[in-house]
Protein backbone atom coordinates (compact mmCIF):
# COMPACT_ATOMS: atom_id res chain seq x y z
CA UNK A 1 0.00 0.00 0.00
CA UNK A 2 1.15 3.39 -0.55
CA UNK A 3 0.59 6.47 1.54
CA UNK A 4 -1.11 9.42 0.84
CA UNK A 5 0.55 12.17 -1.25
CA UNK A 6 2.14 15.20 0.50
CA UNK A 7 0.72 17.47 -1.73
CA UNK A 8 -2.82 16.43 -1.23
CA UNK A 9 -3.81 16.26 -5.10
CA UNK A 10 -5.84 13.21 -5.14
CA UNK A 11 -5.47 11.45 -8.90
CA UNK A 12 -8.34 9.41 -8.55
CA UNK A 13 -11.45 11.31 -9.36
CA UNK A 14 -9.65 15.02 -9.48
CA UNK A 15 -12.65 16.73 -11.17
CA UNK A 16 -15.76 15.49 -13.17
CA UNK A 17 -14.49 15.23 -16.53
CA UNK A 18 -12.07 12.50 -16.21
CA UNK A 19 -11.45 9.49 -13.61
CA UNK A 20 -9.64 6.60 -13.20
CA UNK A 21 -10.42 3.22 -11.87
CA UNK A 22 -6.73 1.32 -12.59
CA UNK A 23 -6.48 0.12 -8.89
CA UNK A 24 -9.84 -1.73 -9.51
CA UNK A 25 -8.18 -3.75 -12.33
CA UNK A 26 -8.86 -1.42 -15.41
CA UNK A 27 -5.57 -2.01 -17.15
CA UNK A 28 -4.86 -5.67 -16.22
CA UNK A 29 -6.56 -7.20 -18.88
CA UNK A 30 -4.58 -8.86 -21.86
CA UNK A 31 -6.25 -6.86 -24.29
CA UNK A 32 -5.95 -3.03 -23.00
CA UNK A 33 -7.01 -1.54 -26.75
CA UNK A 34 -9.10 1.86 -26.23
CA UNK A 35 -12.58 0.06 -27.82
CA UNK A 36 -11.91 -3.28 -25.43
CA UNK A 37 -11.65 -1.00 -22.46
CA UNK A 38 -14.45 1.43 -23.50
CA UNK A 39 -16.68 -2.03 -24.25
CA UNK A 40 -15.87 -3.02 -20.71
CA UNK A 41 -16.90 -0.08 -19.03
CA UNK A 42 -19.71 0.70 -20.73
CA UNK A 43 -21.13 -2.82 -19.41
CA UNK A 44 -20.30 -1.48 -15.96
CA UNK A 45 -24.31 -1.03 -14.29
CA UNK A 46 -24.99 -4.44 -16.03
CA UNK A 47 -22.47 -6.54 -14.21
CA UNK A 48 -23.29 -4.25 -10.64
CA UNK A 49 -26.70 -5.34 -11.09
CA UNK A 50 -25.84 -9.03 -11.45
CA UNK A 51 -22.67 -10.24 -9.71
CA UNK A 52 -23.09 -10.14 -6.00
CA UNK A 53 -19.69 -10.18 -5.38
CA UNK A 54 -16.48 -10.44 -6.99
CA UNK A 55 -15.41 -13.68 -6.77
CA UNK A 56 -18.31 -14.55 -9.13
CA UNK A 57 -17.28 -12.46 -11.85
CA UNK A 58 -13.73 -13.80 -11.50
CA UNK A 59 -13.14 -16.77 -12.68
CA UNK A 60 -14.33 -17.40 -16.28
CA UNK A 61 -12.42 -14.09 -16.77
CA UNK A 62 -8.87 -15.14 -15.67
CA UNK A 63 -7.68 -16.19 -18.80
CA UNK A 64 -8.23 -12.57 -20.07
CA UNK A 65 -6.20 -11.38 -17.67
CA UNK A 66 -2.63 -10.28 -16.99
CA UNK A 67 -2.69 -12.36 -13.84
CA UNK A 68 -4.27 -9.78 -11.50
CA UNK A 69 -7.74 -9.05 -10.23
CA UNK A 70 -10.20 -7.19 -12.09
CA UNK A 71 -13.47 -5.85 -10.24
CA UNK A 72 -16.93 -6.30 -12.02
CA UNK A 73 -17.75 -3.28 -10.03
CA UNK A 74 -16.12 -0.07 -12.17
CA UNK A 75 -17.79 1.75 -15.36
CA UNK A 76 -18.22 5.24 -16.33
CA UNK A 77 -19.62 7.19 -13.53
CA UNK A 78 -20.36 9.66 -16.20
CA UNK A 79 -19.62 10.57 -19.61
CA UNK A 80 -15.38 9.82 -20.02
CA UNK A 81 -15.43 9.20 -16.37
CA UNK A 82 -14.65 6.29 -14.70
CA UNK A 83 -14.74 4.82 -11.43
CA UNK A 84 -16.33 2.51 -8.74
CA UNK A 85 -20.22 1.97 -9.38
CA UNK A 86 -20.41 0.67 -5.85
CA UNK A 87 -18.63 3.54 -3.80
CA UNK A 88 -21.12 5.69 -1.06
CA UNK A 89 -20.30 9.04 -3.32
CA UNK A 90 -21.90 7.29 -6.45
CA UNK A 91 -23.76 4.95 -5.47
CA UNK A 92 -25.34 6.52 -1.84
CA UNK A 93 -24.71 3.80 -0.29
CA UNK A 94 -21.11 1.63 0.30
CA UNK A 95 -21.44 -1.64 -1.34
CA UNK A 96 -17.81 -1.74 -1.60
CA UNK A 97 -17.45 -4.92 0.47
CA UNK A 98 -18.61 -6.96 -2.71
CA UNK A 99 -15.13 -6.26 -4.05
CA UNK A 100 -11.81 -8.17 -3.61
CA UNK A 101 -10.60 -5.57 -1.22
CA UNK A 102 -13.71 -4.52 0.64
CA UNK A 103 -14.29 -0.51 1.57
CA UNK A 104 -11.29 -0.51 3.92
CA UNK A 105 -8.61 -1.14 1.58
CA UNK A 106 -10.05 1.09 -1.00
CA UNK A 107 -10.62 3.64 1.43
CA UNK A 108 -7.04 4.12 2.61
CA UNK A 109 -4.95 3.39 -0.97
CA UNK A 110 -2.91 5.23 -3.01
CA UNK A 111 -1.54 4.10 -6.11
CA UNK A 112 2.59 4.63 -7.03
CA UNK A 113 1.90 7.64 -9.19
CA UNK A 114 0.83 9.74 -6.00
CA UNK A 115 4.34 9.28 -4.72
CA UNK A 116 5.98 8.76 -7.88
CA UNK A 117 4.93 12.13 -9.72
CA UNK A 118 6.24 15.53 -9.19
CA UNK A 119 3.14 18.14 -7.89
CA UNK A 120 4.18 19.85 -11.34
CA UNK A 121 3.44 16.63 -12.88
CA UNK A 122 0.36 15.82 -11.00
CA UNK A 123 -1.27 19.33 -11.81
CA UNK A 124 -0.70 19.13 -15.48
CA UNK A 125 -2.16 15.66 -15.17
CA UNK A 126 -5.08 16.43 -13.44
CA UNK A 127 -5.66 19.92 -15.37
CA UNK A 128 -5.00 19.19 -19.39
CA UNK A 129 -5.15 15.19 -19.69
CA UNK A 130 -8.61 14.76 -19.91
CA UNK A 131 -9.07 11.56 -21.92
CA UNK A 132 -10.11 8.31 -19.51
CA UNK A 133 -7.76 6.03 -21.57
CA UNK A 134 -4.45 8.26 -21.57
CA UNK A 135 -4.82 9.70 -18.23
CA UNK A 136 -5.29 6.18 -16.45
CA UNK A 137 -1.98 5.12 -19.12
CA UNK A 138 -0.25 7.76 -17.03
CA UNK A 139 -1.39 6.94 -13.62
CA UNK A 140 -0.52 3.13 -14.47
CA UNK A 141 2.64 4.00 -15.22
CA UNK A 142 3.97 7.49 -14.11
CA UNK A 143 7.67 6.60 -14.82
CA UNK A 144 6.87 6.73 -18.63
CA UNK A 145 4.16 9.60 -18.09
CA UNK A 146 6.94 11.67 -16.03
CA UNK A 147 9.31 11.00 -19.08
CA UNK A 148 7.06 12.72 -21.64
CA UNK A 149 5.94 15.49 -20.05
CA UNK A 150 10.00 16.25 -19.34
CA UNK A 151 10.74 15.80 -22.76
CA UNK A 152 8.04 18.02 -24.16
CA UNK A 153 9.19 20.98 -21.41
CA UNK A 154 12.76 20.02 -22.33
CA UNK A 155 12.66 20.37 -26.16
CA UNK A 156 9.65 22.23 -26.80
CA UNK A 157 8.67 24.45 -23.80
CA UNK A 158 10.03 27.64 -25.49
CA UNK A 159 8.82 27.12 -28.73
CA UNK A 160 5.08 26.12 -28.28
CA UNK A 161 1.97 27.55 -26.56
CA UNK A 162 0.07 25.53 -23.72
CA UNK A 163 -2.39 24.23 -26.29
CA UNK A 164 0.58 22.26 -28.51
CA UNK A 165 2.11 21.60 -25.16
CA UNK A 166 -0.75 19.47 -24.46
CA UNK A 167 -1.10 18.01 -27.88
CA UNK A 168 2.52 16.79 -27.76
CA UNK A 169 2.14 15.61 -24.28
CA UNK A 170 -0.95 13.56 -25.26
CA UNK A 171 0.51 12.16 -28.52
CA UNK A 172 2.94 10.47 -26.16
CA UNK A 173 0.49 9.09 -24.00
CA UNK A 174 -0.89 7.76 -27.06
CA UNK A 175 2.28 6.20 -28.90
CA UNK A 176 3.14 4.94 -25.06
CA UNK A 177 -0.35 3.35 -24.50
CA UNK A 178 0.18 1.08 -27.97
CA UNK A 179 3.32 -0.06 -26.62
CA UNK A 180 2.04 -1.22 -23.30
CA UNK A 181 -0.82 -2.86 -25.24
CA UNK A 182 1.91 -4.83 -27.14
CA UNK A 183 3.01 -6.12 -23.96
CA UNK A 184 1.80 -8.79 -22.43
CA UNK A 185 3.17 -8.92 -18.84
CA UNK A 186 1.65 -6.80 -16.03
CA UNK A 187 2.02 -3.02 -16.02
CA UNK A 188 0.01 -1.98 -12.79
CA UNK A 189 1.13 -2.27 -9.43
CA UNK A 190 0.18 -1.62 -5.49
CA UNK A 191 3.26 -0.37 -4.35
CA UNK A 192 6.46 1.20 -5.62
CA UNK A 193 8.51 -1.43 -4.49
CA UNK A 194 6.42 -3.73 -7.08
CA UNK A 195 6.54 -1.37 -9.96
CA UNK A 196 10.08 -0.36 -9.43
CA UNK A 197 10.74 -4.42 -9.57
CA UNK A 198 8.63 -4.75 -12.93
CA UNK A 199 9.13 -1.20 -14.62
CA UNK A 200 12.08 -1.99 -17.02
CA UNK A 201 10.20 -3.97 -18.82
CA UNK A 202 7.60 -1.44 -20.29
CA UNK A 203 8.37 1.85 -18.78
CA UNK A 204 9.80 4.43 -21.96
CA UNK A 205 12.69 4.68 -19.38
CA UNK A 206 14.36 1.49 -19.87
CA UNK A 207 12.92 0.02 -23.51
CA UNK A 208 14.38 1.88 -26.18
CA UNK A 209 12.30 0.24 -28.59
CA UNK A 210 9.32 1.51 -26.92
CA UNK A 211 11.13 5.08 -26.23
CA UNK A 212 12.09 5.45 -29.61
CA UNK A 213 8.44 4.79 -30.80
CA UNK A 214 7.34 8.30 -28.34
CA UNK A 215 10.01 10.23 -29.04
CA UNK A 216 9.53 9.50 -33.18
CA UNK A 217 5.22 10.30 -32.39
CA UNK A 218 6.17 13.27 -30.61
CA UNK A 219 8.60 15.04 -33.17
CA UNK A 220 6.24 13.50 -36.08
CA UNK A 221 3.55 15.86 -33.90
CA UNK A 222 5.25 18.84 -33.16
CA UNK A 223 6.50 19.09 -37.02
CA UNK A 224 2.88 19.26 -37.81
CA UNK A 225 1.60 21.69 -35.22
CA UNK A 226 5.01 24.24 -34.65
Amino acid sequence: MTGGPEDNIILCQPHNITGCSVCCGLLNFRDISYDFLCSFLKNGENREKFFKVHDEFAVPWRLRSRYSHICPFQGFLSDGRPGCLVHPLFAGTDGRDRSLFAHKICENFFCPAHSILSTEEKIFLTENIKHWYLYSVAVTDPESFSFIYNFVKKNYEESCDSESFILLVTEGLSAHSAGLNLYDGEIFFYSIPEYNLNKKSFCIRYRKDFMDHVISSIRSKADLIL
